[in-house]
């Protein structure tokens, strides 16, 4: 059978995993083309990338690299996905060579239809979201303008993102064939160098110090400079603290509930497969956020961030949900054997629904800890109105329920069938 065959039912056999990476690359063309197309738009009087007055060009930058690490991390969960896969024909003899191939023609297959598919929704979407702020700002302008900087632009981030995608996936199986022959050196890699873990006193105090300095503070600059301490305190307590108190957890409760053993252990493992995944949303809340507060006195630019903030926690909420899904076909498995042991159906869906709300309430609730305490502060000064709170929270959370929801009714469908 050639590659190329080969490939195509590769897609077709993991099809749920198919449609997961093919919204990552399609949502990601639709917004950074709108994003452009709006910024670029004549009527707005952004100069986005020349001299530009305002704070839309690094906002740009930051959101763009923010969609970008989604592809990169949805392009990652995909190929570790295909990893027997692609153990698979290396064992059949295939080469380095033909084995990237194989994966190649996966990824340009499902890049090529959504990046066309995402170019033309973009395009469809330019007259709504146009009509909606000329509408909301009194601005003058065509509803039908398309920017031709605008495709140009957009062209230039997605022929990046392709480019390192396939870099990164032609990388991982020249290193996956060299681990299969050299298994035992892998770990002799540090040379004997090795960094010396903070303790976790640490790791608690960044995180917990700057709830206790932001009621003081009065500038937007200061919040995102003490952010920066927060979120090094965020990444300890994600990856140590944690799953340390996990363990604990289940050393003391776990042999009276099998329910939370199972449902800390599940989401033990996700939390290590998304800590990049928390960080992003804690830094993509409290930068934007900010950023809609310091351009509060000129509103197009404020709704413009907002725009953004909008679209990058979709984006956010939307990677927790393929990294979810691209795991299913394993969970199918564990949730069968659980089956076979014992546990009712009614037993598994409590399993399910409890590790998810966990696992999402962690990724809702330690971010928005950090925007409460800004919130509270700027309100009280009397900088921010209810309305801008609500909207602001809403968007922090209402991506990552949805997302939530439909996780449990996804993992809800892959549960046996009942012989009963």
């Amino acid at each position: 059978m050639g590659l190329f065959k080969l490939a195509l039912q590769s897609l077709k056999s993991d099809l749920l995993k198919t449609i997961f990476y093919f919204l990552s690359f399609l949502l990601t063309t639709v917004f950074i083309f709108l994003f452009f197309n709006l910024a670029m738009n004549p009527a707005a009087g952004i100069n986005l990338g020349g001299r530009d007055k305002t704070i839309v060009t690094p906002i740009a930058v930051f959101v763009i690299l923010i969609a970008m690490i989604c592809v990169f991390m949805a392009n990652d969960f995909y190929v570790l996905a295909k990893s027997k896969d692609i153990s698979i024909v290396l064992m059949s003899g295939a080469s380095v060579y033909k084995v990237g191939m194989y994966l190649l023609l996966q990824s340009l297959i499902v890049m090529f239809f959504a990046i066309l598919l995402g170019l033309l929704l973009g395009y469809l979407l330019v007259p709504v979201l146009n009509r909606i702020f000329f509408i909301t700002f009194n601005y003058s302008g065509d509803f039908y303008y398309v920017s031709d900087r605008a495709y140009v632009a957009t062209t230039i981030i997605l022929l990046f993102e392709v480019g390192w995608c396939t870099y990164l996936n032609m990388g991982y199986c020249y290193r996956t064939s060299i681990n299969k022959l050299i298994n035992d050196s892998v770990k002799i890699e540090t040379f004997g160098f090795k960094l010396r873990k903070p303790s976790n006193l640490f790791y608690i105090l960044a995180f917990i110090v700057p709830l206790i300095i932001f009621p003081w503070l009065k500038s937007v600059e200061d919040y995102l400079l003490l952010s920066i301490v927060a979120m090094i305190g965020l990444y300890g307590v994600i990856k140590h603290i944690i799953p340390e108190l996990i363990e604990r957890f289940q050393e003391k409760y776990g042999i009276e509930n099998q329910y939370l053993l199972i449902v800390f252990g599940n989401v033990k493992y996700d939390l290590q497969r998304v800590r990049m995944l928390v960080l992003l949303v804690m830094m993509s809340a409290l930068v934007l956020m900010c950023s809609i507060l310091y351009t509060l006195n000129t509103p197009l630019i404020s709704t413009i961030v907002l725009f953004s903030y909008l679209s990058v926690m979709i984006l956010l909420a939307l990677t927790s949900l393929f990294k979810l899904g691209m795991e299913l076909k394993g969970r199918k498995k564990s949730f069968a054997n659980l089956y076979y042991l014992g546990y009712s159906l009614k037993d598994l869906k409590k399993i399910i629904n409890l590790e998810m709300i966990i696992f999402y309430g962690m990724i809702i609730l330690i971010p928005l800890v950090y925007q409460i305490v800004i919130i509270i502060r700027l309100y009280s000064l009397g900088l921010i109105n209810f309305y801008l709170i609500a909207l602001m929270l809403i968007i922090s959370i209402i991506p990552m329920l949805f997302c939530m929801v439909a996780c449990i009714i996804m993992y809800h469908h892959i549960l046996p069938k009942s012989i009963i």
